[in-house]
């Protein structure tokens, strides 16, 4: 069953299943710098769980990990190539239909002009997630914004797109968390097993990062994930014993640690 219905842009929840996150005390937890961690061929560095809204704004300093989409001048997030990829081709396999793309990364000046010719639908730069290259605004041939919700492409991808690491990042029901409005256009890419946690148990990605207590590591599927700071001795700790790690900051101070078990 989809987990909304949707009519006309707005969204109806209907039952899902929940998504357990179980604490547990993994072996082998030691500290590493991050130098440490960055020089270990078993660790992938991205900047997938970053929280960006108005309250925390991008740095800067900040510089997203961009590179073309196949063979084409589109700039996306590195870490969202395949999954895009695998997406598109499941919603041509299940829709007939073809995705599109109309807005991936803009600079921060692009966005300053987007936000200066209408306030009311751009966010103010460094609040837009469209300046990491991880969000997607997608839709299908003559049907773009809200049409693109009345198709069958688009209600197949506010239904599954968790399915391939990505969640509909503005939902109809997360306007207070989010300060947006419904955008079933606007896709994001977190990754798994983040992406399903959020979509089956009904939360914006505020309530996400801020619901992962600091320090605290829980099993989801074959996944053990963690928010860890870095201590006064520029330490942080994970465990030793992993083949598959990612870690990535989330943009208020704290990292996501994600180990395949």
């Amino acid at each position: 069953n989809p987990h909304y219905l949707y009519i006309l842009g707005e969204s109806i929840g209907v039952n899902c299943d929940k998504i357990e996150m179980n604490t547990v005390v993994p072996d082998n937890v030691k500290q590493f710098t991050l130098e440490e961690l960055k020089a270990d061929d078993r660790i992938t560095f991205d900047q997938s769980t970053m929280l960006i809204n108005t309250e925390f704004l991008l740095s800067k300093e900040y510089e997203p990990s961009l590179s073309p989409y196949k063979d084409t001048d589109l700039q996306i997030h590195t870490s969202l190539q395949e999954a895009y990829e695998e997406l598109a081709l499941a919603v041509s396999d299940n829709t007939d239909s073809k995705l599109f793309v109309s807005s991936a990364y803009r600079t921060e000046e692009q966005q300053q002009e987007l936000y200066e010719e209408d306030s009311s639908n751009a966010n103010i730069p460094g609040a837009s997630e469209h300046q990491t290259g991880l969000a997607l605004d997608i839709y299908v041939q003559y049907n773009a914004g809200f049409g693109f919700i009345k198709t069958d492409a688009g209600q197949y991808v506010n239904s599954n797109c968790w399915k391939y690491g990505f969640i509909i990042r503005y939902p109809s029901f997360g306007k207070v968390e989010t300060g947006m409005k419904y955008e079933p256009w606007h896709i994001r890419y977190i990754g798994e097993p983040h992406a399903k946690i959020i979509y089956n148990n009904h939360l914006t990605l505020e309530e996400y990062i801020h619901s992962l207590e600091t320090g605290v590591w829980y099993e989801v599927d074959n996944y053990l994930t963690s928010r860890q700071e870095v201590n006064e001795n520029g330490m942080i700790s994970l465990p030793d014993n992993y083949s598959n790690l990612v870690i990535s900051p989330d943009n208020t101070g704290s990292y996501i640690i994600t180990v395949t078990k």
